[in-house]
């Protein structure tokens, strides 16, 4: 039985974790003989799962994945703020998974501080964790995306990358750059059926998010027409659903998930 590996950066947290369950479920009804079918779930996934620092939380994801799932998920050290860093993991994840063709980047941070405070380290280190490591890893993804006709890269931006942040000019930044990224990949590599897309959510209850008093939760809830903040996995069903077969004839796209903030 064919299996798909994809990587996942920042798989410890919110929409990286909820990502790959979501992932994990689809290969889970994966039935042989509806291979050929165009509306058939995609094979088994193996799942490489990157961190940076703490792989306790992803000890007991893998397991679970394992577990209930059937998917054999590997745990990945990487900081893809460093030189060399993504290329490195993607041959590690070859050597121990086999080729990854699917690639969900949803490592990163944000940083909030006017733009007038915002150091010259403070703008490379967004942009090579957003940005940078984006094309690093895509790049070295190629040779095994030449393969394979199901390849799929999904990006996840931010709203802020097309609508700005205030006091986080830096983030967004980093976040816009992945449209154009993107929609150059999409071009590169559609000869070999890849589809290449990014995922712009407003506001998700995550880690990110966590610092949000009740009163800015408020505020913010105030601009979002559905009145709520979205949840992690409300983001994973579309990337995995991007990953699908079904999704074969989308590229180069950039799918805001943010309630309605957007429509003014």
């Amino acid at each position: 039985m064919e299996r798909t590996v994809a990587l996942i950066t920042g798989a410890s947290g919110g929409i990286g974790r909820a990502c790959a369950l979501a992932l994990g479920r689809c290969g889970a009804g994966f039935q042989p003989a509806q291979q050929s079918r165009q509306d058939a779930c995609p094979a088994p996934f193996d799942l490489a799962l990157q961190f940076r620092k703490n792989s306790t939380p992803l000890e007991a994801l893998a397991a679970q994945l394992g577990t209930e799932m059937n998917v054999r998920a590997g745990l990945f050290q990487a900081d893809l703020s460093a030189p060399g860093a993504a290329a490195a993991l993607v041959e590690r994840v070859a050597e121990k998974l086999g080729p990854p063709t699917v690639l969900i980047h949803a490592a990163g941070h944000i940083l909030e501080k006017p733009i007038t405070f915002t150091s010259a380290a403070d703008w490379d280190a967004l942009l090579e964790v957003h940005a940078l490591s984006a094309a690093a890893l895509a790049k070295a993804l190629l040779r095994c995306l030449r393969k394979t006709r199901q390849g799929r890269i999904v990006f996840i931006g931010s709203l802020a990358g097309a609508a700005g942040l205030g006091n986080g000019a830096a983030y967004a930044a980093a976040k816009g750059a992945l449209h154009g990224l993107c929609k150059s990949l999409a071009l590169e590599t559609a000869r070999w059926g890849t589809t290449v897309n990014v995922i712009a959510p407003g506001y998700v209850d995550t880690a990110m998010t966590g610092g949000h008093d009740a009163a800015r939760r408020a505020q913010a809830c105030e601009a979002v027409p559905l009145g709520r903040y979205g949840a992690p996995e409300e983001i994973a069903a579309l990337a995995a659903f991007l990953c699908s077969p079904q999704a074969g004839y989308i590229t180069g796209q950039t799918i805001v998930v943010d309630g309605g903030m957007s429509l003014g």
